[in-house]
């Protein structure tokens, strides 16, 4: 019998891949977003998208609101001239986006994901991920379909749909990253998922009201490029064929300055998050 003391080894444990781990923190931040209220705001939407637009399309109705005209590409816009449909969109960005940040922070499970091997860099992709699918689910499929169900019905032929399609992927893929970066911004001010999508609708709204009222008194649509709602506006009538109220390639470059700052803030914020370990 031996006299010396045994040796354990401990085998190595294998870490998850650093895709897999974001793709967690986006599952499960997608599941918390498609609650009752954003599903709501979701059938919502695309009720308004697809009657909107089946309506004008049908030549029918097209010849007497036109006086003749033919059905174009600039029928399909007809969603975002609708004030039920901007303000579905408001309120989805604020609940969607409220609690990205904002409710780790109030729980403290910020610091569970931010411990190693996870990056406040990862973090936010996963996090801008989830917020962002919800909101190309709201700006993206409904009008998809809506294009796909006027080209069953016979309203449009296959190529005008397949384009109005593809003005719908690229509007709405430039709004869900817009509100995205503006989402995450407002979620990492403060530790209140409520006090972050009031910000969020307050300043969505307020921007619109505050344009609109300097434009009614200055009789100048110049003020209208303060609003980001007017400068998505503008570039959205642009890709469908429609003349905005606004320059839609000075809006583009507003929106885009916008997002890049709302990121870099909210990435500094993550990253001066403290984590103990």
């Amino acid at each position: 019998m031996s006299i010396n003391a045994p040796r354990y080894t401990i085998g190595s444990i294998a870490r998850e891949p650093r895709w897999n781990r974001v793709r967690v923190i986006v599952f499960e931040g997608l599941m918390r977003r498609l609650a009752a209220l954003n599903i709501v705001l979701i059938v919502l939407g695309s009720l308004i998208v697809g009657v909107e637009v089946v309506i004008f399309t049908t030549p029918a109705f097209v010849e007497i609101l036109n006086a003749g005209g033919s059905v174009g590409l600039s029928n399909f816009a007809t969603p975002y001239r609708s004030v039920a449909y901007l303000l579905l969109a408001t309120l989805l960005v604020a609940s969607a986006g409220a609690g990205a940040i904002a409710g780790d922070v109030a729980n403290r499970s910020i610091a569970l994901y931010l411990s190693r091997p996870i990056t406040p860099l990862d973090y936010l992709i996963g996090k801008g991920t989830a917020v962002g699918l919800v909101l190309a689910i709201f700006f993206i499929v409904p009008g998809v379909g809506a294009c796909l169900f006027a080209y069953i019905v016979g309203n449009v032929s296959i190529g005008l749909a397949a384009l109005a399609m593809g003005a719908f992927i690229a509007v709405g893929l430039l709004v869900a990253v817009v509100f995205t970066s503006l989402s995450l911004f407002m979620s990492s001010l403060t530790r209140r998922p409520i006090f972050a999508g009031a910000s969020i609708f307050g300043v969505l709204v307020s921007a619109e009201v505050l344009a609109a009222l300097v434009q009614g008194v200055t009789r100048s649509n110049q003020s209208l490029y303060v609003s980001p709602i007017e400068d998505l506006l503008a570039v959205g009538q642009a890709t469908f064929g429609v003349t905005p109220t606004i320059n839609a390639s000075a809006a583009l470059v507003i929106v885009l300055v916008l997002t890049a700052v709302s990121l870099l803030v909210a990435y500094l914020r993550v990253r001066q998050v403290e984590v103990v370990g």
